[in-house]
């Protein structure tokens, strides 16, 4: 580590630096086609706020170039509560010197010291060991949930061998849908510490979902106070679409109460299923509501990566600095455009 510290500067990145680190993901990310490393514009979105880029960078102090990158997403300027997702942690290959990207991440925290932190879609093999090592955090694989639309005999988008009929055990609750973020903040309080859930301020809210430029979301309202956020994912090819729940801000046991919703929305639109990849810490709550758990044996296959289309059963791995904390599928980077 001494050796590290010795050859290389780490600092956060400059707006100027922006193409370079551009070329760097281009250049070494694993299938050389990341959209941040080709599209300028989503780049911006995903990790700029005015000045700051949220990068830190490695550089080597002999030929003054980029040797590691380490990318995250704050939910807030809140510095008591904030919350910061790890997403990208990139090295240049063949490097001679080990652990340059471990030192990269903890030279990150050590600047903006979050009072938690997560990572979604960590690698499995090349970084979990790492975490679990280096930083003692808790690591374990996502859940996908999934509530299916009993009225369609033929799926295209899934493979269903078995249709499982859905058991609620809840009431019904009350929801509306809300289109605009004005609206969305006077119907509800949005900065407000959720147990077990990140902190996430209403500005980050707004440029997260109301703001994205690459995809539509729904909100609705439960119960006068809870906010969960989906999307609709249609595919021309088929001429079917799905709706998959990508965040949830509020109290989670509520979310055992929404099979209303799900019934409402799946046969309203007539959606092949509804998805929801969360922690396992809530699979017990969301099977009050109807959502089937699909355990590593499952037979039925449910896609969850859209931008591209892949149709197969993936599983994605996750660490986090807090086990008590519930994490879904749109924290971090994992809802975004790959292509």
């Amino acid at each position: 580590m001494n050796l590290i510290k010795k050859n290389f500067q780490f600092r956060m990145a400059k707006k100027i630096e922006i193409n370079k680190i551009m070329r760097f993901i281009k250049l070494y990310w694993t299938k050389n086609n990341h959209l941040c490393g080709t599209n300028k514009k989503i780049f911006e979105y995903e990790y700029c706020h005015n000045d700051k880029v949220n990068f830190m960078i490695a550089i080597n102090k002999i030929n003054k170039r980029i040797n590691a990158i380490m990318g995250f997403i704050p939910y807030s300027k809140n510095k008591k509560n904030l919350h910061i997702c790890g997403s990208m942690l990139l090295v240049k290959p063949n490097i001679k010197f080990p652990f340059l990207g471990i030192e990269t991440m903890k030279n990150m925290l050590k600047k903006i010291q979050p009072k938690s932190f997560c990572g979604i879609g960590t690698n499995y093999l090349s970084l979990i060991p790492l975490i679990e090592k280096f930083f003692n955090r808790y690591t374990s694989k996502m859940v996908h949930h999934y509530f299916l639309n009993q009225k369609v005999k033929n799926f295209k988008i899934a493979n269903i061998k078995k249709n499982l009929k859905c058991n609620f055990d809840s009431k019904k609750i009350n929801y509306e849908q809300i289109e605009n973020f004005n609206n969305l903040k006077k119907k509800i309080k949005l900065n407000k510490i959720k147990t077990n859930l990140p902190f996430k301020s209403e500005s980050y809210i707004e440029k997260r979902y109301f703001n994205n430029p690459s995809f539509k979301y729904k909100f609705f309202i439960i119960n006068k106070k809870d906010l969960l956020i989906g999307r609709e994912i249609y595919f021309k090819k088929y001429n079917r679409k799905i709706f998959s729940v990508v965040d949830f801000i509020g109290s989670v046991n509520q979310l055992g109460r929404i099979n209303s919703l799900l019934e409402d929305l799946i046969y309203k639109e007539n959606y092949e299923y509804i998805d929801m990849l969360c922690t396992d810490n809530i699979s017990n709550i969301l099977v009050k509501s109807g959502f089937k758990i699909k355990y590593p044996n499952d037979k039925n296959l449910i896609p969850i990566y859209f931008n591209p289309f892949i149709r197969k059963n993936i599983d994605i791995f996750y660490e986090t600095s807090d086990k008590k904390m519930v994490f879904f599928k749109a924290d971090a980077d994992q809802d975004r455009r790959n292509v």
